[in-house]
């Protein structure tokens, strides 16, 4: 049993401008990096064995200060934690991609289906190398949002920048104990680790609205048994 931390990073000048982000290599900014610093303040005392992140450097920077803040030891990158490709509409503003693309789906974009399944192929490999340990995963608020509504099977909103969620991973057992910092209980066992999908993701307009935590900045993309998102999503 594998139990890992997902943590969106800290905030970038993207995500303050309202531009969609997605797979482009855009760094933290102040806000963001003390974000960083305060990731884990008020959440559950566990004891993390390694500190694993997307290779783009806002997730990296961010699984390198919370490691240098808590001695924990700062492990590889993972490619497939990477966020969702938003295609044309990286660094245009959002407000301007949707009134052309309502629906976001975007030229040269990357699939939903695609971003959810490779997030949970990561998942399970991570837990293969290290089984039985406290893995925190620092990543991007659409791949995040993306694994946790297939486990829980509702909608959710945005996930705020630099909060911490919860899923612990036993042989098909998937559960979510905690949402950005708020407390969950949902426990989903599928067939296989071969199936694929394991949870289908769908492509709906954003509506529903952030999740409500001071200081955050909100991400972008869909789900289902998923999400829903808030149109300052596309900033993920």
């Amino acid at each position: 049993m594998t139990l890992f931390g997902l943590v969106r990073h800290g905030q970038t000048d993207w995500n303050r401008q309202f531009l969609f982000q997605g797979s482009s290599d855009v760094p933290l900014n102040d806000t963001g990096r003390a974000q960083a610093h305060h990731a884990l303040d008020s959440m559950p005392d566990i004891a993390w064995d390694v500190v694993v992140s997307s290779p783009l450097s806002r997730a990296r920077e961010t699984a390198e200060i919370i490691a240098a803040d808590h001695g924990l030891v700062l492990g590889p990158t993972e490619p497939r934690l990477q966020e969702i490709d938003f295609g044309i509409a990286e660094g245009r503003t959002i407000a301007e991609m949707e009134a052309l693309h309502p629906d976001r789906d975007f030229p040269g974009g990357e699939a939903p289906q695609a971003v959810a399944d490779r997030g949970y192929d990561a998942l399970e490999d991570l837990e293969r190398r290290f089984p039985g340990q406290n893995v925190l995963v620092v990543a991007h608020g659409t791949l995040i949002r993306f694994l946790l509504s297939g486990i829980v099977e509702r909608p959710l909103p945005s996930i705020p920048n630099a909060t911490l969620s919860l899923i612990r991973l036993e042989d098909t057992t998937w559960s979510v104990e905690m949402l950005a910092g708020v407390r969950e209980e949902a426990v989903v066992r599928v067939a296989s680790r071969d199936r694929n999908p394991r949870f289908v993701v769908e492509h709906p307009r954003p509506t529903a609205p952030p999740i409500d935590l001071a200081g955050s900045a909100p991400t972008g993309e869909t789900a289902t048994s998923a999400a829903a998102d808030h149109p300052q999503e596309g900033r993920a």
